[in-house]
C-alpha cells in the first residue's frame, strides 16, 4: 500500500514507518524539520527495501497542507493509507496556559488531522482498501495531570475518529483511532523512568502494520495500549 505518516521524522511516527517498511509498504514521510526526515528515510532504507520519499509540511498551516496535497499530486504519489500521528505536547494546567498554546494545540493536535483528511479524502474513496489511522492518546479518555491541553485535543481526536468511521464507512474507508499510553520518545527526555516502564514506540508501530493486514471489509476501530503498570500520570 501507499502510505503517508505525519510526524514521520522521530518517535512515533518513524517507529509505524520502520515497520510498515518491513512490510513492504511504499512510504511519505512528513515533518517540519528536514533534516530529521532526511536521516529518517536514510535508517529506514538501511533496513528495508521500501520505497521512501519525504516532503516538509508545517502541519499548523493550511497553505503548507493544501501544497502537502498538490505536492503528491505532482509527485505522482496517490496514498491510499494515511497515518496522521504529528502532534504537539505543551505541558501545563488549562486554566493556567496562555490562549495562543492552547490554540497551538487544537491546531496541531486535531485540526491538522480534519484538513490532511479533507485534502485527501476524495482520493481515498476512489480507491479500494483505503485507511484513516489516527494516533491518539489514552489521554482521550480521562483527565491528563500535567498535559491538560493535550489532553483536550486527544479527547478531540477520539470523536473525530468516531464520527469520520460513520461517514466513510459507506465509501469503503476505514477509520481506526490507536491510542497509546506513555511512550518511550523524546517527550520523557530528561525524565527519570526505570527501564521497563514505558511502551516502545516499535509496539505502536506493530500495532498499526498489523491493521494493515486484514481483509478489506474488516476494520479495526479503536486500539487502546498502555504500559504494563499503566499510565504515569503527574
Amino acid at each position: 500500500m501507499t502510505v503517508m505518516v505525519t510526524g514521520g521524522s522521530r518517535g512515533i511516527g518513524l517507529a509505524i514507518a520502520q515497520e510498515l517498511a518491513k512490510a513492504g509498504h511504499q512510504l511519505l514521510l512528513v515533518a517540519r524539520n528536514a533534516r530529521r526526515l532526511e536521516r529518517a528515510a536514510h535508517a529506514i532504507r538501511e533496513t528495508s527495501a521500501a520505497e521512501v520519499q519525504y516532503l516538509t509540511c508545517d502541519l499548523a498551516s493550511l497553505d503548507d497542507i493544501e501544497k502537502l496535497h498538490t505536492a503528491c499530486v505532482a509527485a505522482g504519489f496517490r496514498p491510499n493509507v494515511l497515518v496522521l500521528n504529528a502532534g504537539l505536547f505543551i505541558e501545563g494546567s488549562l486554566m493556567e496556559s496562555s490562549d495562543a498554546a492552547f490554540a497551538d494545540s487544537l491546531n496541531v493536535n486535531l485540526v491538522s488531522m480534519y484538513r490532511v483528511v479533507k485534502s485527501f479524502v476524495r482520493s481515498l474513496k476512489a480507491m479500494k482498501g483505503s485507511r484513516i489511522i489516527l494516533i491518539g492518546s489514552t489521554g482521550g479518555f480521562e483527565a491528563y495531570p500535567g498535559g491538560a491541553l493535550c489532553g483536550v485535543a486527544k479527547w478531540g481526536v477520539r470523536g473525530f475518529a468516531v464520527n469520520l468511521r460513520h461517514e466513510l464507512m459507506g465509501a469503503g474507508v476505514g477509520v481506526t483511532l490507536v491510542a497509546p499510553g506513555g511512550t518511550l520518545t523524546d517527550a520523557w527526555a530528561g525524565e527519570e523512568i526505570p527501564e521497563g516502564r514505558l511502551l516502545e514506540p516499535a509496539d505502536i508501530g506493530k500495532l498499526v502494520a498489523a491493521t494493515l493486514t486484514l481483509s478489506s471489509q474488516a476494520v479495526v476501530e479503536e486500539i487502546i495500549v498502555r504500559p504494563m503498570l499503566g499510565d504515569i500520570r503527574e
